[in-house]
């Protein structure tokens, strides 16, 4: 084993500009930190500009799938966010019968009509 292969394993996130999101661009094998820093500036960032730049050691990232699945799986069932998930026929031939034209709304927003007395 060489001292490379020693060296300890850094996971290197980027942010492209102030609006985007932080995306994982790779990992990089270096002795201390501040040498991962530099390494993975070099690597993935050198030919772009960068607005964020985090590097994290590797037992520090934990996956979603290391965790109980119950824990973080709620109900699948989605049906209520579907369009055939409701029954809304009866409902919308009831606001249609109870529908008014459009001389109806008028007369409703009418301003009273004055009484002329003299």
């Amino acid at each position: 084993m060489s001292l490379v292969d020693d060296a300890p394993i850094y996971e290197v996130f980027g942010q492209r500009d102030a609006l985007s999101f932080a995306t994982y661009v790779g990992s990089v094998r270096a002795a201390s930190l501040e040498l991962a820093l530099l390494l993975a500036r070099e690597t993935y960032f050198r030919r772009e500009k960068i607005f964020d730049m985090w590097v994290v050691p590797k037992e520090s990232v934990t996956h979603a799938r290391a965790f109980d699945a119950t824990l973080l799986m709620g109900s699948m069932d989605k049906e209520y966010r579907l369009p055939s998930g409701y029954d809304n026929a009866p409902i919308w031939k009831q606001f249609k019968a109870q529908a008014q034209t459009i001389e109806e709304v008028a007369l409703d927003v009418a301003p009273p009509a004055r009484s002329s007395s003299s």
